[in-house]
């Protein structure tokens, strides 16, 4: 036998034998899809905690629903009403840090309002309005 005719032979049979195969395993899959499963929901005893997940196959609505009937009033307006955390200002926590806060003391710097020509300011800024208008 030539090693062609070999290669031939064995193609041929590989072939017929991942057909046989796949044939199979597309039969079982349509037969798997064609009944789809019904999700089945335990009844939890009162004194055990309830879980939030009726499982995977769950539908949303169910989930809507099972919350509806679980939760108390009490707990929506607990929930509506109650606003949550908050994010930290991390500016003012800085600056608090720093001493920079009105409770943490005088502000670094200068206080200017204390130097001479800070009361003198309207009259010399009033003196170059009238220059200027004079320089026109």
């Amino acid at each position: 036998m030539k090693l062609d005719q070999l290669r031939k032979i064995i193609r041929e049979e590989v072939r017929a034998a991942v057909k046989e195969e796949l044939q199979d395993v597309i039969s079982e899959a349509v037969k798997i899809a064609s009944t789809p499963q019904q999700a089945t929901y335990k009844e939890v005893p009162k004194n055990q905690p309830k879980r939030w997940s009726t499982g995977k196959s769950a539908s949303l609505d169910a989930m809507l629903e099972s919350t509806r009937q679980e939760m108390s009033s009490q707990d929506y307006n607990n929930m509506i009403n109650n606003p949550g955390p908050t994010k930290p200002n991390f500016a003012s926590n800085i600056a608090s840090g720093m001493g920079l806060t009105e409770n943490s003391g005088p502000m670094p710097g200068i206080d200017i309002s204390k130097l001479d020509f800070v009361s003198k300011a309207k009259s010399i800024l009033d003196k170059s309005y009238e220059k200027d208008r004079q320089g026109r």
